[in-house]
């Protein structure tokens, strides 16, 4: 009751430049660490939460039934519009409970992440998936062959120049998914830069959008179709067509 009160006391003002402060000193921590290092950290730590008998957690996004379930549903419904089962390819799979849920509705799926220890686990714990899971660095390495691309609520945690090295190894998909947590202010300036970490850019008042410069990403079309709108900010799906 204290903590309301003294919120509506608070001028919002400051509470948004204390939350740019607390984003902006998480990934400071990491300055002089590899990718892979920072991450394996994150979940090391327990930076996006979880608890003691998890062993891994890619935070409230990838578990938060309020938000995977609308995902999980749109992305379902895209894949089986597509006249057959495609391969995927999962960059930033996470601990994949959002891709053990779309495997059925693809033919073939590689799940890729940047942490080793998270990928040998998910061997094992989806053994029985039938998924190609690879250790990857999606900004540094060549990516896997496949017909349609996910990236989810990945690109927020990677800087402007990692993105950039991403985006011309997309062109060989036909479709990209590709989900981004952003301000929820209309007049919000898109991709403001940051550190890689696992920091996003939405305390900071913006979001990754990958048709707004530097990106100017061009695509044969895009389509919403799928938006979740959280406390902080909102989580939008959208279907790039990027080859016939």
């Amino acid at each position: 009751m204290i903590k309301q009160i003294l919120k509506t006391l608070v001028p919002r003002s400051w509470i948004e430049r204390r939350n740019r402060r607390l984003a902006a000193g998480i990934d400071r921590q990491f300055k002089a660490k590899t990718p892979a290092e920072i991450f394996e950290a994150v979940y090391r730590r327990r930076i996006w939460g979880g608890s003691e008998a998890q062993d891994f957690y890619s935070g409230e996004g990838s578990n938060d039934p309020g938000v995977v379930g609308p995902y999980v549903e749109a992305v379902a419904e895209f894949l089986s519009s597509l006249p057959r089962p495609p391969r995927v390819v999962d960059l930033g799979c996470g601990d994949f409970n959002v891709g053990s849920q779309l495997r059925s509705y693809c033919s073939e799926y590689v799940a890729c992440d940047i942490v080793q220890s998270l990928i040998e686990r998910n061997r094992v714990k989806f053994s029985e998936l039938d998924v190609d899971f690879r250790v990857l660095d999606i900004a540094s390495d060549p990516l896997p062959n496949g017909d349609v691309v996910f990236i989810r609520q990945v690109l927020q945690h990677m800087s402007n120049a990692q993105i950039q090295a991403l985006l011309p190894k997309l062109r060989p998909f036909r479709w990209a998914v590709i989900t981004e947590h952003t301000s929820s202010d209309p007049g919000f300036v898109p991709n403001v830069d940051k550190p890689p970490g696992p920091g996003i850019r939405v305390p900071h008042g913006s979001g990754v959008v990958l048709g707004a410069p530097p990106f100017n990403l061009v695509a044969r079309s895009e389509r919403e179709i799928c938006v979740v709108h959280c406390p902080i900010g909102t989580i939008r799906t959208l279907v790039y067509q990027l080859a016939d």
